[in-house]
């Protein structure tokens, strides 16, 4: 039996010393410092989840490891905080949390603990200002010393104002007599802030010091509000002759009379509010006067009414105007008699102020009494009241007010319809509606508008008689009213109404209600069908309005419509759609709108066309790559210089290395100068990434010609850029514009090239140059293939590179579109007319095309259409390629097989080759950086 207990025995050993050594494995084995470094790379958190286990991971590192994460916190000018400030401020506040006291107290500790650790200010000033949200009793002992620091001073005496204990406070009383300057004022503030009455003797003699202290320990004396300090309050204030000054004495006997009143003293602060009424009388004193007034009026309600009332006697209608502001919450059926009496003797401004405040106060009782002010002479007053009814009366006060717009001049009458506006409820518009055909014109005009800024579509037959009110301002306003009321219902009604109305002013008003009416709909295409449907049996000279309701509804079949009307039609309907895709909103509207100013027969419309182009634009939330190709061709098509500058100004919205380069060519030019200046500057200081020679060459440029008042400052700040600017050569252009200096014919692919002698290759060479210059051409700064011929291949050799380049295919309407860049000597970034569906066009550009094992098509299509300029951006590192096509990613860092032998890895280094051998195609803006790899060992 023994043997068997001694082999249980033995046997639970084993196991715990198994679960123990499993246990002890599972810990994170990670150092500190490790531990640590993982947690700042986390943050900031991207949600509260990420947040909470953040916590928990400080929670893990236990004191010590939180006390290594806090000492780690560097001087000013030493590192960035940033991320441990984050994590200390984050778990501050985690610990406060309900069920967290432990942590919480964990917390202080530790705090207290890094305190003594640190040895910069700021950082323990950080730290200092942790406890005030964590810290309790627990934390009163480490803080007291730093209340006689003077730079620390002020976050210790916070933090213990927070705590608000017998031991916080007895700390900063202790504190008081051995601090000097400003900890001294910092603990004098905290003793007031927490209201310790044991510190009001000793403060009371330090209000005769300097002005700083003396106006510090009136607050604080105030603040604590002990009886025993009135005198010294009473006394500084008389000194100051109870007005404003350096002290403040006179906002601290104040402050003392509220605290008073809230710690039940009601009486005595009734006495010192009434002293200080009865010596407060000059006109520099209304401020003074109007805070005395307020305690007087909070003491009881009957004092207050007697106070009040009396105010309106007063010389200054500042202090009457605050007497009615503290009246209004206070007013009743009695006490709105009494203040009605009072506008009698009042002047103008006060008796409009009464009403003003009456009307505010929403009693009833007082309607009759301030509806016979309607006839008063006063023009001020009678708006007054009438503002007044309005508001206390709303839907029940309609029928007075209608009357009054039936004999009130055109004042009152607006007045009148204001006050409608501000009413509630659900029978105002039909009391309005059938009140409006016996109005006069003028309030006929205004409650038209009413039901207008109401939205009132139930009145909408009351709007369609006045259609035809022979009074041409009446009409007016009924047909501007039209596109506030309407809903889908009426388009009918407005498409017979558009028929049958020929004044031009009035149609571009019910064109407006249609294209109102149509937004309630989300069908488009029944709509856009309905409009034509009406187009086409619409008399030919208004068929011109129904354009802006196509660009209204948007979409490729609208646009359309409205783009062949111009193309088309006469001077009426190209002015009408000009100016109708001009006004639209669908990004598709650009397309139409630039085609329109590329036209040279169209030069008298330019201007409206390329201000709609840049409008939409604007806009359009484009990358910044495709946002620059637009405004290119804007600048290209407009000869006007505003346009010219407007799009300038735009393309510092365009922000990428293209838009700073662009930019740039404009420095010479006179009318541009200045703005291109400006945002080659904003473009090149927003990104610290743009540097090289191109880049220095520009900002060296742009520093010699900036002017303006602030022009110093700036070319300091590109100095400074440009003295930071890391060393390299950066982006280098590949073609400079004007012919093919470095770039040379094809010469079979980088295998057979290998296996040549060199003889055999130099003739090889000599005649696929020679082929080159007849297959590609330097054009206005393009390069342009000729629709025959083979590559075009860099001279210069490549490993590791960032390219841009733009291209274009252009039309030849044979639907032969094929292209792309060879990288490396090696098939390629492809280029595609998107319309060549057998071949599997419809993927789009910038795909590996021909890749086998890995992806091949791009991520999307992002291709603008023929004959527009594409941009690629095309990063190659290694064997992987990432390709942004208009500044949308579409090939994400795929290897490119090697399409000359599938068993050799891409080559490390080779030529960039232009292919096509299709459509032409143009290329512009070759730029290359040149990516250096780290050697081994």
């Amino acid at each position: 039996m023994i043997k068997k207990i001694c082999f249980i025995l033995l046997a639970v050993v084993m196991l715990h010393n198994a679960v123990f050594a499993q246990v002890q494995g599972n810990k994170d084995k990670r150092t500190i410092t490790t531990r640590i470094a993982d947690l700042l790379a986390q943050l900031p958190a991207k949600d509260a989840k990420q947040l909470k286990a953040n916590m928990q991971e400080i929670v893990q590192l236990g004191s010590d490891g939180y006390l290594t994460l806090i000492v780690g916190l560097t001087a000013p000018g030493k590192g960035n905080n940033a991320l441990r400030e984050y994590a200390i401020g984050s778990f501050s506040a985690y610990v406060t949390q309900p069920g967290q006291d432990s942590w919480r107290q964990m917390s202080a500790n530790t705090y207290c603990k890094a305190l003594a650790q640190l040895s910069d200010q700021q950082n323990k000033s950080f730290i200092i200002r942790q406890l005030e949200l964590v810290g309790k009793d627990d934390a009163v002992a480490c803080l007291q010393p730093y209340l006689t620091d003077v730079q620390l001073a002020d976050p210790a005496a916070r933090a213990l104002v927070k705590i608000n204990s017998k031991a916080s406070k007895a700390a900063l009383l202790n504190g008081l007599a051995k601090a000097n300057g400003a900890a001294q004022l910092a603990i004098v503030a905290a003793l007031g802030d927490s209201h310790t009455k044991e510190a009001a003797k000793a403060i009371a003699a330090l209000t005769t010091g300097d002005h700083e202290l003396s106006k510090m320990s009136l607050y604080a004396l105030a603040n604590i509000a002990d009886p025993s300090s009135e005198a010294v309050l009473a006394a500084a204030a008389e000194k100051a002759g109870f007005k404003y000054e350096k002290t403040n004495a006179v906002a601290a006997y104040l402050l003392y009379a509220e605290r008073l009143m809230k710690n039940g003293d009601r009486v005595q602060a009734n006495k010192i509010a009434k002293n200080i009424l009865g010596k407060v009388k000059a006109n520099d004193q209304v401020h003074t006067r109007t805070a005395a007034l307020k305690l007087v009026t909070d003491f009881s309600s009957a004092q207050s009414d007697e106070y009040l009332l009396a105010a309106m006697s007063n010389s200054q209608f500042q202090y009457r105007a605050a007497a009615l502001k503290l009246a209004l919450p206070k007013i009743t059926p009695v006490t709105a008699e009494l203040w009605f009496k009072k506008i009698a003797n009042a002047d103008p401004a006060t008796q409009v102020a009464i009403v003003n405040m009456l009307g505010d106060s929403k009693v009833k009782s007082i309607l009759p009494a301030i509806s016979t002010l309607f006839k008063s002479k006063d023009q001020s007053l009678r708006t007054a009241s009438i503002t007044a009814v309005g508001n206390i009366g709303q839907e029940g006060a309609l029928d007075g007010l209608l009357k009054v717009a039936t004999k009130g001049d055109p004042t009152d009458i607006v007045a009148v319809a204001n006050a409608i506006l501000r009413m509630k409820g659900d029978g105002i518009t039909a009391k309005v509606a059938a009140f409006i055909p016996k109005a006069k014109p003028e309030a006929q005009i205004a409650l038209i508008n009413v039901l207008a800024s109401k939205a009132a579509n139930s009145q909408l037959n009351t709007i369609y008689s006045q259609l035809k009110n022979k009074n041409t301002e009446v009409r007016k306003a009924a047909f501007a009213a039209l596109k506030q009321t309407v809903t889908g219902e009426n388009l009918p009604q407005l498409f017979t109404l558009l028929k049958e109305t020929s004044d031009p002013s009035d149609l571009t008003k019910v064109q407006d209600a249609i294209i109102v009416a149509m937004k309630g709909s989300n069908d488009k295409t029944q709509q856009v069908d309905l409009v034509l449907q009406q187009m086409a049996s619409a008399p030919e000279d208004k068929k011109v309005l129904f354009y802006k309701m196509l660009t209204s509804l948007g979409g490729k079949k609208s646009l359309k419509v409205v783009s062949d009307a111009f193309n088309t039609g006469n001077e009426l309907a190209k002015k009408a759609a000009v100016a109708a895709l001009s006004s639209c909103t669908d990004a598709d509207g650009i397309q139409e709108l630039i085609e329109i100013a590329r036209q040279p027969a169209n030069a008298v419309y330019v201007n409206q066309a390329v201000s709609g182009y840049l409008r939409l634009v604007k806009a359009n939330n484009y990358p910044a790559e495709q946002r620059l190709l637009l405004l290119r061709e804007a600048m290209t098509v407009t000869k006007k210089t505003a346009q010219q500058q407007q799009i300038l100004k735009d393309i510092e919205q365009a922000k990428c290395l293209n838009a700073l380069l662009f930019a740039g060519k404009y420095l010479d030019n006179d009318s541009l100068q200045q703005i291109a200046a400006n945002t080659v500057m904003n473009i090149a200081l927003a990104d610290k990434s743009y540097n090289g020679i191109l880049v220095k060459d520009l900002l060296n440029k742009t520093i010699s010609v900036i002017k303006g008042p602030d022009s110093e400052y700036q070319q300091e700040a590109m100095r400074k850029y440009l003295a930071e600017m890391p060393q390299g050569e950066g982006f280098v252009s590949m073609f400079n514009g004007t012919d093919l200096t470095g770039w040379k014919g094809l010469v079979g692919n980088p295998i057979k090239r290998a296996n040549m002698d060199a003889k055999t290759l130099a003739a090889a060479q000599e005649k696929a140059d020679v082929e080159a210059r007849e297959s590609w051409k330097a054009v206005s700064g393009e390069l342009l293939f000729m629709s025959h011929g083979d590559n075009l291949a860099t001279v210069k050799k490549y490993g590791d590179f960032e390219m841009l380049v733009d291209w274009k295919i252009i039309d030849d309407k044979k639907g032969q579109g094929d292209a792309g860049i060879y990288l490396r000597g090696t098939p390629q970034v492809q280029i595609w007319d998107t319309a060549r569906v057998k071949v599997g066009a419809q993927v789009g550009s910038g795909g590996l095309y021909n890749n086998k094992i890995n992806q091949s098509k791009p991520l999307k299509v992002a291709d603008n259409k023929l004959d527009e300029w594409n941009t690629f951006r095309i990063l190659m590192k290694g064997d992987r390629v990432t390709v942004y096509l208009n500044g949308i990613l579409v090939t994400d860092n795929i290897i490119l097989e090697n399409f000359w032998d599938k068993n050799l890895p891409i080559f490390a280094e080779e030529q960039i080759e232009l292919q096509a051998h299709g459509s032409p195609i143009a290329y512009r803006d070759l730029y290359i950086r040149e990516i250096p790899r780290i050697k081994p060992f």
